[in-house]
């Protein structure tokens, strides 16, 4: 064991292990040879076997808190995050209150898209160690996500209270400041997490261009940093916090649009594709899908659905100008949840002219705009646009396309409250 640690330390880690599994022949009972191994294991990228080895050493010594947190983080770097979220909760059980495995087990919780249970873990943390504002801080950020803006920015304050330093949580609290309609919280927020990181690593520039957008659009920028950070949940909490309808109603519109006989013949293009919830449902219809996204991790989400003939890293209309993977014509192009980060529509109904086949359909959710409004789009206090349905008409019209179908329908909860809407599809004549 003394060699392979000389072996480690000279950078051999191989070498070293070999050490180790020559210790565990012989003396296969030695938990120390098998919690080094696991984590030389770990070092070598071969997560799957220090688990299994790690696994091993606890059936010797179950009571060994550093062989349940090696063999906690090896389960989740094997990929494996459901048994790592068992193996830390077995040892919380032992070992109750636990920093490293609370903060771990918050974080498994939050990318598998266990919000919920998240935050009440992080609560915990926050409650056992108020010092640390690392807990609060993430926290914070899950709370945006979960809309629960008040205490999304109560905990991101203590965790400034704790460490003003961090850029980070700065740019979180803008955010929150911004959803609550606080601009000028919001602006100061942001602007301290500039002046602690000019290299804007957090886009809290993105986020002031946002804040001071005109009504005609949101940066991309804006759209792509906001996407990016709920790319590992998106799914989980677009359809189980949010009541997500939009890929549901999408497909229905579809089936009642595109006869049998045409289904699974189409050149789709899915705008805005996210993690590939509406691909998913375009799919049976499809001879060739494409996807496109402002947001990287969006788009790695969308491969793993395998649903995607295309995916690129585009903007909407420069995708349809240009193409996606070689294809730039469209039977059907699909915006869910899209049209909320456009104001002004021009630009696409002019890319989408252009790009649809004689007869191809163009479908989208829209928000519809607050009562009373007049105005054919508005930035709302959410930093989402409301649209008028007889604008989107219009400009279609303009373009030689027709209303083929419009329908009111609820689209997703906000804050518990039903978001209104409307699904419209456009025919090019």
């Amino acid at each position: 064991m003394a060699a392979a640690l000389v072996l480690r330390d000279a950078g051999t880690p191989g070498a070293a292990l070999d050490r180790l599994l020559a210790v565990l022949r012989d003396w296969p009972a030695e938990t120390e040879a098998c919690l080094l191994a696991g984590e030389m294991l770990m070092e070598l990228g071969r997560s799957a076997a220090a688990a299994s080895c790690l696994t091993r050493a606890i059936a010797l010594a179950p009571g060994d808190i550093r062989l349940r947190l090696a063999h906690a983080e090896a389960l989740a770097h094997a990929g494996r995050p459901a048994a790592a979220i068992a193996a830390y909760e077995a040892l919380l059980r032992l070992r109750p209150g636990h920093a490293g495995a609370l903060l771990a087990l918050a974080r498994l919780q939050a990318v598998t898209g266990e919000q919920t249970r998240a935050a009440g873990t992080y609560r915990d943390l926050c409650r056992l160690d108020p010092r640390d504002p690392v807990p609060a801080r993430e926290l914070g950020l899950l709370l945006i996500g979960l809309e629960q803006l008040p205490e999304a920015v109560e905990a991101l304050q203590r965790a400034l209270r704790l460490d003003p330093d961090q850029a980070e949580t700065h740019a979180h609290l803008g955010r929150a400041w911004m959803l609550l309609g606080e601009r000028g919280k919001a602006a100061a927020s942001l602007a301290c997490a500039l002046e602690i990181d000019p290299g804007d690593r957090q886009d809290a520039r993105g986020l002031l261009e946002a804040l001071d957008a005109p009504s005609n659009s949101l940066p991309a920028s804006y759209v792509r940093h906001l996407f990016d950070q709920y790319a590992s949940g998106f799914d989980k909490a677009l359809l189980e916090v949010l009541d997500y309808q939009g890929p549901r109603l999408l497909r229905r519109a579809l089936d009642r649009l595109v006869p049998a006989d045409r289904h699974g013949s189409l050149a789709m293009l899915d705008i805005g594709c996210g993690t590939g919830l509406v691909g998913r449902e375009m799919q049976p219809f499809a001879r060739h899908l494409a996807g496109i996204d402002l947001a990287p991790r969006m788009i790695e989400q969308a491969a793993r659905t395998g649903v995607y003939d295309a995916l690129a890293v585009a903007d909407a209309v420069a995708a349809l100008r240009d193409g996606v993977d070689g294809q730039r014509r469209w039977d059907v192009v699909v915006a869910g949840d899209v049209l909320v980060y456009l104001g002004d529509l021009t630009p696409l109904m002019d890319a989408l002219a252009a790009s649809l086949n004689p007869g191809g359909l163009f479908l989208a959710t829209a928000e519809a705009l607050p009562a009373g409004a007049d105005a054919p789009w508005l930035l709302k206090p959410t930093r989402r646009f409301g649209h008028a349905e007889g604008y989107i008409a219009r400009l279609a019209a303009e373009r030689g396309l027709s209303v083929a179908l419009a329908e009111q329908a609820v689209l997703r909860q906000e804050k518990r409250q039903p978001v209104q809407g409307f699904i419209i599809a456009l025919r090019r004549n």
